[in-house]
């Protein structure tokens, strides 16, 4: 089947375009001496998180315990959960994903680090756990510098937890679009950390990961040699917003856009307009509006949840019944809103990939 004959809106991958991104991240951080950890959060599916360890990675990350668990379920075998595990009923279900694979969590809080240690007591699992640290996101983590010394002294301190290491993530810089100021910003993140680490090792306790860093600072944190491993997530796509940033020096991003969603002209109301059928429900907003591919002068406007409308200073060239490809403004978000992957290669149907893990925010 030709893609063109599928019915719409649909999510599509080029397969062949992420196969080559997954194996450009994986060649950049082999390269550099650094292991890649990407993030399921970008894709959602153990299949597509199994072709990432295949090349390379040394697992994944998932921003919640709900992708964890689909991940763990679904073969993976080393996952870090980055965003803090809160509560009896989640920490009862982490240390039974604990049981299927190798799993570590991120903490900044004390009192959260305490029923942690006693759930993995009285499961009988030793967990792994890593510190999170403000290093300028402004959104979880402890303080650099001694509130993460103490936090770590007091997993150390828990026969029934194992202190892994430290996470810092800038993500504010990501799609910082000029490559000297976004360089800037990640190198002093990283230093925020390494110094939080030396404070640490200082202390007699050993910290062998330093995690974190994304797609869009990972030439930079590669180079730098900070951080132990990266968590790059939508290098495997590339959303309009990381096409379209500065990479280093002038440079293009080196990965290709390998996702995009179909969709169909239900109607032509006027000579300049064209109404498809991708409105909000089909197509995320968060990070702006999608972009027409190959058609040059469209304007992209949302139409309700339904509809989106194509206009243009002339006359419109597309016909009832024609399709347009479109290209997400914000990957993870738009993922999020199918069930599944029609994986194409060369225009021609290929398979469906499962987004297993859609819409596990718990």
């Amino acid at each position: 089947m030709r893609i063109e004959d599928l019915d719409t809106p649909v999510l599509l991958v080029d397969i062949a375009a992420m196969e080559r991104n997954i194996a450009r991240m994986a060649a950049l951080c082999r390269d550099a001496g650094v292991a890649l950890r990407p993030h399921a959060k970008a894709h959602k599916s153990p299949d597509i998180a199994a072709m990432q360890i295949e090349a390379g990675a040394v697992g994944i990350c998932c921003a919640k315990l709900g992708e964890a668990e689909v991940m763990a379920h679904g073969g993976i075998g080393d996952i870090l959960i980055t965003t803090p595990v809160i509560g009896a009923s989640k920490l009862m279900r982490l240390v039974q994903i604990a049981s299927q694979a190798r799993v570590a969590v991120v903490a900044d809080d004390a009192g959260n680090i305490g029923e942690m240690a006693q759930m993995a007591q009285t499961a009988g699992v030793k967990l792994d756990v890593v510190v999170e640290v403000d290093v300028g996101q402004r959104r979880c983590g402890v303080q650099p510098g001694e509130p993460a010394l103490a936090l770590a002294q007091h997993i150390r301190g828990a026969e029934w937890l194992n202190f892994r290491g430290l996470q810092g993530y800038q993500g504010r810089i990501q799609m910082t679009g000029g490559y000297a100021e976004r360089k800037e910003a990640a190198d002093a993140a990283t230093a925020l950390l390494v110094g939080t680490a030396e404070l640490i090792r200082a202390g007699g306790i050993e910290v062998p990961v330093l995690t974190g860093g994304g797609s869009g600072t990972s030439a930079i944190d590669a180079a730098a040699g900070g951080l132990t491993e990266l968590q790059p997530g939508g290098y495997l796509f590339m959303d309009s917003r990381y096409a379209a940033i500065e990479w280093n020096d002038g440079n293009r991003v080196p990965f290709e856009t390998s996702l995009s969603v179909l969709a169909t002209v239900v109607s032509r109301p006027d000579a300049n307009r064209a109404i498809v059928d991708m409105g909000h429900k089909a197509m995320t907003s968060d990070g702006g509006p999608p972009v027409p591919i190959d058609l040059p002068g469209a304007a992209f406007a949302y139409g309700g949840e339904e509809h989106g409308e194509l206009s243009w200073d002339g006359p419109c060239p597309l016909a009832l019944g024609d399709k347009v490809l479109f290209r997400p403004a914000h990957c993870d978000t738009a993922v999020n809103l199918y069930d599944m992957f029609i994986a194409a290669r060369d225009g021609e149907v290929e398979g469906v990939i499962e987004i297993a893990a859609r819409g596990r925010t718990q």
